[in-house]
């Protein structure tokens, strides 16, 4: 026995195939790589000759030698080809061609044999786009995402009963295969919330605020959301994902020598002023700058006398999403015998894609994170040498299979990056969406989710979701509608206008393995 285990050297790893894994898949190290396709072919059905095999960044090729390969039990690749669907069978006693079945019968198949799940939209049910369009951006979290359809909740309170039709509605999205109609949600949102269930003149539902709706539904599903983590500690999933942490510390401007009070806020979200008393705020940076330092007038315990404090906030932990609203809506009091209303800022506010939040961050925090940004330049500089490596042998390889060679070194370079461009997707996405907690913060946030408003009042307008999908790739929620855009679309979201202006920003965290 001994004898032919060392004869054909068989170790086990894991697959990963989309967003599949497959575990204990046998490989014989003294096999060929031919024969382990046949193996993964089994296992996925994707044509041998469709299959791409990424081992540590690397694509496979038919003539390696696998026990050269340094290969570990238990160790991970990539399998990426797409499958053969010519002919399917949804566990019927026929086979149906594609073009007979129905949209949700197809979005099962495309779920269950590729791992794609098609965007589909919400059907606005008369002024709820700000529902919707929250709804998507949730659905972006991919652990909340997951918890909700895996964890239906006992009991009959109205909580509950949101949770539940949360779960359905996720379900439906990833499965319907075409728009719905969110009754159910929105019913029981209405019994917990009667302020959104207003109607304009008794007929049509009024306008309502995204972030209210956000929050109220975080803050529902919050108490159902605890779970115990593999160190058997209990915990919340909605805290764990959410909640930052800010350190504030309260100065007497008047009274220098009065101690300092410092105390620990916390919270799911952080502001980003754009009403700036005349001072004009250009970006989000700008904007977090000023919503984390003001100047409060209150009581001193020093004198009984009113004096001036300056409140500054430092963030002391980090959430694995950070939510960032765009403060544009604000009270416009009356003139002149008239009412006040709810008014908007217009103003063109600029948001990156990645967010360093590092100079927002208590001292104990920033030290903390040192590790993490230092090992961060060094990998950079690591891949920008491994990429100059690259970049040599693809030029001999376009020599010597007698190709015309560019002169120009920019056209070599971008003939360079299309090959690799899959395989540069799936690293960024493997690396945006790693699972938390098992690399270095750096205080870097990558941005996953932008919700939109247009229009110039309050009250009114129409709310969109933006979600991230893949790469620079990204989905465009209007409420039923969907459609494809790309990151520079995004990053025009800044508002100055008419045009759809960024309102709620989902940022991730980037950890550094």
């Amino acid at each position: 026995m001994a004898q032919i285990e060392e004869e054909h050297k068989i170790i086990h790893l894991e697959i990963k195939y989309t967003s599949e894994i497959h575990k204990d898949v046998p490989i014989d190290l003294n096999g060929t790589v031919l024969k382990f396709q046949e193996t993964l072919h089994e296992i996925l059905k994707v044509p041998i000759e469709k299959q791409k095999i990424m081992i540590k960044g690397s694509l496979l090729k038919k003539d390696q030698d696998l026990s050269k390969l340094n290969l570990k039990n238990g160790q991970q690749i990539m399998v990426m080809g797409a499958r053969d669907e010519h002919l399917i069978n949804l566990n019927q006693k026929k086979k149906l061609f594609e073009d007979d079945l129905t949209p949700e019968q197809k979005a099962i198949l495309l779920k269950q044999k590729a791992g794609i799940v098609l965007p589909i939209g919400l059907v606005n049910l008369g002024n709820t786009c700000y529902m919707n369009a929250s709804i998507q951006i949730l659905r972006r979290v991919n652990e909340l995402n997951e918890y909700i359809k895996n964890n239906k909740k006992q009991g009959q309170g109205l909580s509950v009963k949101l949770f539940n039709a949360l779960q359905d509605v996720f379900q439906k999205l990833e499965l319907k295969g075409e728009p719905f109609q969110p009754n159910h949600f929105l019913s029981i949102f209405f019994q917990l919330y009667p302020d959104f269930g207003q109607k304009e003149n008794q007929i049509a539902y009024k306008q309502q605020d995204a972030d209210e709706c956000f929050q109220n539904i975080l803050q529902t599903i919050e108490p159902l959301t605890s779970y115990e983590n593999e160190e058997g500690q209990q915990r919340n999933l909605i805290k764990d994902l959410f909640e930052i942490e800010l350190k504030s510390t309260i100065e007497n401007q008047d009274i220098p020598d009065e101690p300092k009070k410092v105390s620990i806020e916390k919270g799911k979200k952080l502001m980003c002023i754009i009403d700036n008393q005349s001072k004009p705020v250009n970006t989000l940076l700008e904007g977090i700058t000023v919503s984390l330092e003001a100047q409060i007038e209150k009581i001193s315990e020093t004198d009984q006398q009113t004096h001036l404090y300056k409140k500054t906030s430092r963030i002391s932990k980090l959430p694995s999403y950070l939510l960032c609203q765009m403060v544009r809506f604000y009270w416009k009091q009356g003139v002149q015998g008239k009412e006040g209303v709810k008014a908007k800022i217009l103003r063109n506010v600029a948001f990156p894609k990645i967010l360093d939040l590092f100079d927002f961050c208590a001292p104990e925090l920033q030290e903390q994170l040192h590790a993490g940004r230092e090992y961060e330049k060094k990998k950079l500089l690591e891949m920008a040498a491994k990429e100059t490596d690259e970049l040599e042998q693809f030029k001999k390889d376009l020599e010597a299979s007698g190709k015309i060679v560019p002169d120009d070194t920019r056209e070599i370079y971008k003939l360079f990056k299309a090959k690799k461009q899959q395989e540069e997707i799936q690293n960024h996405d493997d690396q945006l969406y790693r699972k938390h907690g098992f690399g270095l913060v750096t205080g870097n946030y990558e941005l996953i989710g932008v919700l939109t408003h247009t229009g110039r009042e309050a009250d009114s307008g129409h709310y969109m979701a933006w979600v991230h999908h893949s790469g620079e790739d990204w989905i465009w929620y209007d409420d039923e509608k969907t459609s494809d855009r790309k990151i520079e679309h995004i990053l025009d979201l800044r508002g100055g206008g008419d045009w759809h202006m960024g309102y709620y920003l989902l940022y991730r965290r980037l950890e550094i393995e």
